[in-house]
């Protein structure tokens, strides 16, 4: 018998609590072919066993009268074969089942028939016994109750302990013959034997006294009057009548039963959470192994670590680094054929890969691949009918998971944006770019003030300065085309709709901001002080002339002597722009290159280094003498366009039109643009 787990030994009566045990048996007949060996696993014979608890040996006999061996486990064709009782070792420690087991009361011997695994890890073993090198097999069971006998009752020389409630658990393949003064062998030298409550009943030669203690797997065995209620005196002298100690044995037997019964079924919970719980692919297998072999909930947890470590280390790939992106199948179609097209278009355009197998394909033919790639049959489809299914146009088409629309709405949507952004627009550089959230007129507010800083004297107060506003009105307006994308372009393969309709629409675009960007310069419409932005009382109107070093420095001086509204400070605003229609664009060139050499010294051109010319033609349509001089926008505000929020530039929206059988798609331009502050312009009318 064991010493329980936390040590205590000595004293009268008897544990409550036992662990696995075995018994030695040789190994019988092999049949190599199946895999199975014929053993008897017991013969009823006594083993020496040592009593820490109570400092004796003893001989412990397990009984095989009927109803003494429950033989539900072993005849269950799921008890393990074990490698020497080793409980702990994981599902490596597995090496077969016992596939069936008999009992004989008469003879008190039972047989068995184990059949070992066929893996790689097992067949060692199953070789060493068809060698006959291994030649011995032991069985654990468990033990639930104990007759303790005597010396004497029955002829016998010292205590035996006859297990008359008992359960074979697990058979074993061991390597050398159990010590008969051991208790469990155990391979896997766990510290964390599990108990199961066991009852004991002692007869001596004088009174019989019956105990029994039950406790949990971490508490160890029981010593009798520990832990223990005390039963009161009785007054009258004690209660010594056999049938008050059958009934007190009785009743504390049925409560050692249930709280063993309690602690199985918590366990088995137990293992079960930890297991699912686990990322482990084979749950069910791991579980039942834990069940049967009586694992710990400990030692399940431990095993559970190491089994899932182990699988991460055999797959580092595992975690963040196994993160795959998804890319829709239906997106990456509709972007190669949109790429296809606009190679047809311009052939400039790159291919990728996934567009190399549209490569080519005219119109037609790009309809019946998008139709097909969504399950649509074209087979025997006339022409008329494939464009207006593939645009979404008829009953038997796919509508919102067409490819066609998007594809050509995406190729005339770039079309339209690439010639947009390619046309020129000039006054990006001189004039500041604004945002308007909505279409209602905004006021641009003119903040100057006299914010001169002024002295404090001693325990003086500081004076407030003031705000001067004065405020322009900006209002968006809505500009735009439809171009229509027809069935008969499609049957035409016709890629004019695809490529120079966008083309001219975008090209138009840009002409229309600078259209109304350089109206805005020219318009010399009112300002909100009621006078016109070029004006005299403004000081940013020239008296005439051509461009030359006295004229540009006469408008410089002009600018830089600008007065703030509030104190009239000088606000030094330098121009940094020359603005010329065509016509000048040479006599500015040369005003403001580095390779103008003048003939006279007090010529020197100092204007190379400090002024930018910018030519504009539609200056040309008012006058081609004009200039004007610009300041930095960043400085100070010059002329101001702007854009509806969200919306900066170019807008295109698409839509099926079953009026005109075809895709309709919108471009369109929310802009506007106005002359903010006059400080920072100025005008020579030229000569």
């Amino acid at each position: 018998m064991p010493e329980p787990v936390n040590g205590r030994r000595g004293g009268a009566g008897a544990p409550s609590a036992m662990p696995l045990q075995t018994r030695l048996q040789p190994v019988g007949t092999v049949d190599a072919q199946n895999r199975t060996v014929d053993v008897t696993w017991t013969a009823g014979a006594q083993v020496q066993r040592y009593d820490w608890m109570r400092d004796r040996t003893y001989m412990e006999e397990l009984s095989t009268d009927p109803g003494a061996v429950r033989m539900d486990r072993l005849q269950s064709g799921n008890a393990p074969v074990l490698n020497d009782h080793d409980r702990w070792g994981g599902l490596d420690s597995v090496l077969g089942v016992v596939s069936s087991a008999s009992l004989d009361s008469a003879s008190s011997t039972g047989q068995a028939q184990l059949r070992f695994s066929s893996r790689d890890a097992v067949q060692p073993y199953f070789q060493d016994v068809q060698d006959g090198i291994l030649r011995n097999i032991s069985f654990g069971y468990r033990t639930y109750r104990y007759d303790m006998i005597a010396p004497g009752q029955e002829g016998n020389d010292q205590w035996i302990y006859r297990a008359t409630d008992w359960e074979p658990y697990e058979i074993s393949l061991v390597s050398i013959p159990a010590d008969p003064n051991a208790t469990v062998r155990n391979a896997g030298g766990s510290p964390d034997q599990r108990f199961f409550p066991c009852e004991f009943v002692e007869r001596s030669a004088g009174a019989s006294s019956v105990g029994a203690r039950a406790s949990q797997h971490n508490q160890g065995a029981v010593m009798p009057g520990e832990n223990e209620p005390q039963t009161p005196a009785n007054p009258s002298g004690p209660d010594t009548s056999e049938a008050a100690r059958n009934a007190a044995a009785a009743a504390q037997s049925e409560a050692a039963r249930n709280e063993g019964a309690a602690a199985e079924r918590q366990r088995m919970m137990d293992l079960r959470t930890a297991v699912r719980a686990s990322v482990l692919d084979n749950q069910d297998e791991l579980l039942n192994g834990f069940i049967e072999r009586g694992v710990t909930v400990d030692a399940a947890r431990a095993e559970i670590l190491r089994l899932q470590a182990e699988r991460s280390n055999a797959n580092p790939q595992r975690g963040a680094s196994n993160i795959v992106t998804v890319t829709d199948e239906t997106d990456v179609r509709r972007a190669a054929m949109t790429d296809a097209v606009m190679h047809r278009v311009n052939p400039r355009q790159e291919l990728n890969d996934a567009a190399r197998q549209y490569r080519g394909m005219t119109l037609r033919e790009m309809c019946r691949e998008g139709l097909e790639a969504v399950g649509v049959d074209t087979r025997g489809m006339e022409l008329r009918q494939l464009a207006g299914m593939a645009l979404g146009l008829t009953r038997a088409g796919y509508n919102t998971t067409s490819d066609l629309p998007i594809v050509f709405g995406n190729v005339i949507n770039r079309t339209l944006r690439d010639a947009y952004s390619a046309a020129p627009r000039s006054f990006t550089s001189w004039a500041r770019q604004g945002t308007l959230t909505d279409f209602r007129p905004a006021t641009r507010v003119m903040v100057d003030g006299a914010l001169k800083l002024e002295k404090v004297n001693e325990s003086g107060e500081y004076k407030y300065g003031k705000l001067v506003d004065g405020g322009e009105v900006i209002q968006l307006g809505s500009y735009g085309k439809i171009i229509n994308f027809t069935r008969q372009m499609i049957i035409n393969d016709d890629l004019s709709a695809l490529q120079r309709v966008p083309t001219y629409f975008g090209r138009s675009a840009a002409n229309l901001e600078s259209d109304v960007v350089y109206g805005a310069l020219t318009g010399n419409a009112a300002m909100s002080d009621g006078k016109s932005l070029f004006h005299a009382q403004h000081g940013n109107l020239g008296a005439g002339g051509a461009i030359s070093i006295d004229t540009l420095s006469a408008g410089r001086t002009a600018m830089r002597t600008q007065k703030s509204p509030g104190d009239g400070t000088p606000l030094n605003g330098a121009p940094k722009f020359l603005l010329v229609p065509a016509a000048l664009e040479t006599t500015a060139g040369q005003m403001t290159s580095n390779q103008y050499v003048p003939n006279q010294a007090n010529q020197q051109n100092p204007f190379y280094s400090t002024l930018t010319p910018v030519v504009e033609p539609r200056l040309d349509a008012i006058s081609t003498t004009s200039w004007y001089l610009a300041a930095d926008p960043a400085a100070i505000d010059t002329i101001e366009y702007c854009y509806l929020e969200g919306e900066q530039g170019l807008y295109t929206e698409q839509d099926l039109d079953f009026d005109v059988d075809g895709l309709k798609v919108k471009a369109r331009l929310d802009f506007a643009a106005k002359a903010i502050d006059w400080r920072g312009l100025f005008k020579n009318p030229g000569q």
